[in-house]
């Protein structure tokens, strides 16, 4: 007899994610965070968007948050949420002085689109309230109706 066993994974966030908020909204979930220091990557503003990208800069650091536990349906959602425009990749998180493994959504497209840097407080000064009102049940809706 099989038994099924849902697989559970971190994620690093850098971006809207890191408002459990946001999370939640997306995926009908709250997840345990920590603080968590992505190496060699730098986190930059992109021209026409509200979000952030991270690229490989060696010697530079990300800090973001891990989302605890993530399971395969919340993560579909959010590989959905970030779209093609990421890869997601495995990568070492420094949290708590330790290092933990994680799925990290890194930008996969030119760079020219890249600039300046992406604050946080902004996002949460003028964009929280409308991601968590209309983006990320928007995105869910269309991510259900695409994967029933």
């Amino acid at each position: 007899m099989f038994s099924y066993r849902y697989f559970m994974q971190h994620v690093f966030v850098y971006g809207s994610l890191l408002f459990p908020e946001v999370v939640e909204a997306l995926t009908g979930t709250t997840f345990p965070m920590k603080d968590g220091i992505l190496p060699d990557f730098r986190r930059f503003a992109i021209s026409g968007a509200d979000y952030p990208a991270i690229v490989f800069n060696n010697g530079s650091t990300v800090k973001g948050k891990i989302l605890l536990n993530v399971d395969d349906r919340s993560l579909e959602i959010l590989k959905f949420y970030e779209g093609d425009e990421y890869a997601c990749i495995s990568a070492s998180i420094n949290v708590e002085n330790k290092t933990t493994e994680a799925l990290v959504f890194v930008w996969k497209e030119t760079e020219e689109r890249l600039n300046g840097n992406w604050s946080e407080n902004h996002f949460r000064e003028t964009l929280l309230e409308t991601y968590i009102s209309e983006v990320a049940p928007e995105t869910r809706m269309e991510f259900e109706a695409l994967r029933p």
